[in-house]
Order: structure tokens, then sequence, then C-alpha cells
């Protein structure tokens, strides 16, 4: 037996220098089969319901792709979202030097792998310090189908046990594997830089201009169509009041090049008949002029306008002709020149028409995301864009579709008005879904914390429920406050707001109204409220039913819903919005419950009330005290039930005393 002890100790002993060795070891994978979340700085989980990313366990999983495909399954697929958050629990801390990170750059697909990756340490999982990052603005341009790796090599080792990387999603992102190395020794480790996010609001309008509509000039607008966008027209056609604070000028210009690319003389046709004296801004021109004195503005009053300037790619073969040389719009140089020349030439032709009731106000650039795999320089070419209009004395506005790219640095290019849009006014499309309404409240939220200046509202009306759709748009702008603080950009198909003024076609004046409402400021909305919560007494096995005292300045109650509800446990209990509720005490214990619930109207939620119900024991049955579902415990069961657990302490413990006793007889007698 003492040799058996022995030998099984020395083999311990030999075994002391491997597991000190697998201790301290630095630099190993330290992440594989470790859990991890997965969100967006953008939730898109509204926006693009069908590609909002499911839980599964493949970026720890050990595994990479073993092909430059996107049918590879090893990829886990993410979309859009601007930038991508996987935060990675190692389950102790530990001392991280490097993350690497496995994607598929497929740019022929739409796949494309980040342009950086920034690596944040945290010990507690709430709070993160800043540890590294490593940038790539060359790979995403390649059009060579491959796997590729960002390897964030830190500065020095982090004391983490959660690790977050955050890499940039600007369509579809494709990643295999996360991967983080360090040991277990943090006696060098350090914390990371701690990191300050705060809320930034929204940036406000342009020099007192917070509504703008969009005026596709292929739509033609003539004077009568102008009135109800420059005033508000009521239902008798007469002009009250103004309308929006300015109008966008705006289209893609037609096309003439034989290799699909634009080129100058499209450009030129667009500004000609953006300009044009009957139709567009030169009737919005006549519609100022008429209606001055009916609006009580001054005789040198000049209504703001903004002019798009469209978005030329790069290619090798001529635009045009500049300064007179002809140019290929092939680098970050000839684009910029492009820019000016069309900045200027607007700027030329403009005041060539002499519109002596308008003021060219700025420009807008029409891409409506920064495409970073088009080119490395698409930030210096915006950027340009802003500089160069500013240095000429005009503002600047963008209005990006939904966690586009570059919304996340629009307003250090420069922009002086950033609206965002959510596309909920549209019908999605079956790969990423239908926009769901939330998708406006995402927008807005969105815009408020990366300071942009509010978000774009959306009408069309051969949608179903289109009015319906607008109206979220209008909440949500209203529940944020960019009615007070901010700005918003209407979107119309065609003449869209126009046929809502005049009521025609079956397109009813409700848009126009709550349009108008909105941005004169008039618009209001009020949450339902709920005046106190309700006590219900009835006895076990029985069924009982009440109603809440609920008001809604803005809606039926029949139109309210369940916002929020905590049920309780051990009966049966069912609420309505309108404020019906029932419950049912089949099988349950004698006892004091607490329901919770709130109400809401689609855009607003109500203060949370409680409902007591009071169980009262049948009647001819009799009930301790101890069996109240409120009362705490049943003291006779538990005093049963420790006498028993007593016995059967005592009855091994002499079960174990007479083997050992039967066993030392035994030894005795050898």
């Amino acid at each position: 037996m003492v040799k058996r002890i022995v030998g099984i100790a020395l083999a311990l002993l030999m075994l002391v220098p491997l597991f000190c060795f697998n201790a301290f070891a630095e630099d190993g994978v330290i992440s594989v089969g470790k859990k991890y979340t997965v969100e967006y700085s953008t939730p898109i989980e509204h926006a693009y319901p069908k590609l909002a990313y499911k839980s599964e366990k493949k970026l720890t999983d050990g595994k990479t792709a073993s092909t430059a495909s996107y049918n590879d399954s090893e990829y886990v697929h993410l979309y859009r979202g601007t930038a991508a958050i996987v935060t990675i629990d190692l389950e102790s801390v530990m001392a991280v030097s490097s993350v690497t990170i496995g994607q598929l750059q497929q740019k022929s697909a739409g796949i494309c792998c980040s342009r950086y990756l920034e690596i944040y340490v945290s010990e507690d999982g709430t709070n993160f310090g800043f540890a590294g990052r490593v940038d790539n603005s060359l790979l995403i341009t390649d059009s060579t189908a491959k796997r590729i790796e960002l390897k964030a090599m830190l500065d020095k080792s982090y004391k983490a046990r959660y690790v977050r990387a955050v890499f940039s999603s600007d369509i579809f992102t494709y990643v295999d594997e996360i991967s983080v190395y360090g040991g277990s020794d943090i006696s060098s480790a350090s914390a990371g830089t701690p990191v300050e996010t705060e809320e930034k609001g929204f940036a406000g309008g342009i020099d007192d201009i917070n509504s703008v509509c969009l005026m596709y000039v292929a739509t033609q607008y003539t004077p009568e169509m102008m009135k109800p966008y420059f005033a508000y027209i009521d239902a008798s056609g007469k002009a009250t009041d103004k309308m929006f604070d300015s109008l966008l000028f705006l289209g893609m210009p037609d096309i003439s090049g034989t290799d699909g690319n634009m080129l100058q003389a499209d450009m030129q046709n667009f500004v000609a008949k953006a300009l044009s004296k009957d139709y567009n801004i030169g009737a919005l021109n006549t519609v100022v002029g008429e209606l001055k004195s009916e609006l009580g503005l001054a005789d040198d009053y000049k209504y703001p306008i903004f002019f798009s300037v469209p978005y030329v790619t790069p290619y090798n073969s001529s635009f045009g002709e500049i300064d007179g040389a002809s140019i290929n719009p092939n680098s970050l140089e000839n684009r910029s020149k492009i820019i000016k020349w069309y900045i200027d030439y607007v700027e030329n032709e403009y005041a060539a028409c002499n519109y002596d009731n308008l003021e060219l106000k700025g420009f807008y650039w029409f891409e409506e995301s920064i495409n970073h795999s088009i080119s490395t320089y698409e930030s210096k070419l915006v950027a340009y864009f802003n500089d160069y209009s500013h240095e000429k004395g005009y503002k600047t506005m963008w209005i990006p579709y939904y966690s586009s790219s570059g919304i996340d640095e629009a307003m250090d290019l420069g922009f002086d008005s950033v609206t965002m849009q959510s596309g909920y006014a549209f019908d999605g499309g079956s790969e990423v879904g239908q926009a769901e309404p939330q998708v406006c409240n995402d927008a807005a939220a969105v815009a408020k914390k990366l300071g942009l200046n509010g978000i774009e509202f959306e009408l069309d009306v051969f949608k179903t429920e289109f009015a319906k759709r607008f109206q979220k748009y209008v909440s949500a702008a209203y529940g944020a406050g960019i009615m007070e603080n901010g700005m918003i950009t209407m979107y119309q198909v065609g003449d869209n707001l126009y046929r809502s003024a005049i009521n025609q076609n079956g397109v009813g004046r409700e848009v126009y109204e709550l349009t108008y409402e909105y941005i004169s400021g008039k618009y209001k909305e009020a949450a339902p409220v709920i005046k106190e919560g309700a006590t219900i007494t009835l006895k076990v096995d029985s069924f009982a039913n009440g109603r809440l005292d609920i008001t809604d300045e803005d809606n039926k109650k029949s139109e309210l819903k369940i916002a929020n509800i905590e049920k309780p446990e051990g009966l049966y209990f069912f609420a309505e919005g309108n404020g019906y509720f029932e419950v049912q005490s089949y099988d349950c214990l004698p006892g004091t419950y607490l329901a919770r619930l709130s109400v809401t109207d689609g855009n607003n939620i109500s203060n949370t009330v409680e409902i007591t119900i009071i169980v009262e024991p049948a009647e001819n049955t009799e009930t301790s005290d101890s069996s109240l579902a409120s009362g705490g415990d049943d003291n006779n069961g538990n005093t049963l039930l420790f006498v028993l657990i007593g016995v059967g302490v005592l009855l091994v413990a002499a079960a174990a005393f007479a083997v050992i006793k039967i066993r030392s007889s035994k030894k005795d007698k050898n």
C-alpha cells in the first residue's frame, strides 16, 4: 500500500512542470470554445429582419474556412450595421496580446472585408478600455476573391476577461474565426485606456432651415404643382402659411457614355432641366414671387434651394474637357477637379437665370453611401466636396440610407446636414425582408448618437397603408426630439405630396396636413395614461375580471395594445390594451399576487401600474396560514421534512458505525 502511494506521488511530481508550463504559457490561442455575443453599432433587426444575426458558435470553434467562396459553411454572415461588435468571454481574467479575425473578400458578391479592426478589453463586461487598432484600406478594393486575416498586434499585454472586437461591416461581412492570443500570467498586463461614450445629440438645422423636401427634376414641376411645397395650401386652395423651409433639386443624369459611364454633357443636360424657366426651379421662382405678399414676406425675400452633385465613379475613358484638356476620372485629383468644375458650372448657370426670388444655398452629395470598395480615397473625395463648397460659401447636405457605410464619419467629413433614411415606407426585398415600424425609431436613435441632424421622412402613396407608415416617421421624429432640436428631409415618389395636397386620385390630405403640422411645430402627441392600478379579490378555483381606467388624447381605447406585462406565477392572468383584465384561480394557492402592465398606442408607452390579486381560501376549507402564496413557508411541512432528514442522517451514521465496528472486530480476530 505504501509503495502505491509513493508511486502516485512521484507521478504527480513529474507532472508539475508540465502544468506550470501550460499555466504561464504566453501567446497561445485562448478563445477556442469560448462564448460570445454579436451586435451592431446600427441595429438591423428592424431594418433588414431576414438578415438579422442568428446565434451560432462558429466564430470561436477553432475552424477556419478552407475556400475563398461564400459557399464555405465556416463563414458567419453579417450584414451592414455600420460596425459589427463581437464580445468574447474568456471565462477568467487573462493577459491578451493580440487578436486575429479571418474574413472573406469577394467584392463581386458584395462581400467586403473590414476596413479596420478595433480591440477593447474589460474585466467586468461593463467597463471597456481601448487596447488597439489595425487599419485596412487597400484589401477592401481588391477584386480577387481571397480569405484574409486582420491581426491587431497590441502594444502590450492587457488584462481582460472580456475581449471586444469592433470591425466595419459595409455590406456583407463574412467571418470564419476570431482568435484571441495571450496567457494566464497577468502580473505585467495593463488595463485598457478608458473610453468615454456619450450621445452627441442632434446637430440642428442649417441657418434656420429645419425641413427640406426632395424634388426630382424628372417630374417637371409646374408652378401649380410647386405651390403646396413652398406654401401651405388649405383645403379651399388658399395659401395661408409657409410650408418647407427649402427645396432640394436632384436626380440622376441620363447617361450617354457608350461604356455606361456618366459624361460631362450628361451633367450639363441635368443642370439645364433643373434650371428650366417653365419647370422645376424656374416654376418655384414664379410661385415665390406670386405668393410673397400673400404670405406677408418682404419684397427682397429669397427662398433657399439646394442642388445635387451627381456621383462620378472612377473610370479610364474621357469624362469631358476641363480647363482646355480632356480628363479621365481615374484618380482623386481628377475626380476632385470634376466636382470643382460642376459646382462652378451650376453657380454660373444659376446666376445667368436671374432668379430674383431664390437663393442657391448649397449642394447635396447624391451618393447615399461612402463606398470604400470603389477606391482607397472615397472619404477624401467627400471631404474635398465639403471643403470646396464651404470655400465658395455654400452649405452641404447628405442623406445616407439606413446603416450605410460612412454614417459614422459623416460629420467629421464636413457635412452641414446629414439626415438618415430608414426605408420603412417601401416594400422590402425577398433577401432582406420587410422593414418594421421600429426602424424609424432606430434611425432617430442612431442619428442622435452620431450627432447627425435628424432623419428623412419617406412617402410612397402607391404602397399599402402609406399614410400609416408615414405617421410612424412623424411620431418617431417627434418622440426623439427632432421637431424641436433637429432637421428632417422629405423624400416623395414623384409628386406624391402634391397629390395629397389636392386630394388627387384617392390620395387624401391626411399626409399633407400631417406634414404641415410637423414642420410648422404644431404637431403634438400624447402617451396613454393609466389613472391607477387595481385590486381584485376572488376565491380559490374561481374567476374574476376588472377594468383599468385608461385615457389617450390621440387614440381610441380599442386601438391600444399591451406594451409590457409581468404576470404573476401560480394563477392565470390575461389583459387587453383597452384596460380589461381577468383572473382565474383554479388549482392555485390562497395568497396575494401582483401583476404589472403598461399599454401603448403604437408610438408611446403609458405609465406602469400594479394589479393586486387577493386569492382567498374556498368556503368550508380549512387552510393554514402556511399555505398562503404570500404567507411564507409551510412550517408544519418543513418540520416534518427536517425530522425525516434527521432520522435518515442518524440511520446512515449508525450503519456506517456498524460497518466500521465489524471490520475492526475482524481485524482484531486476525
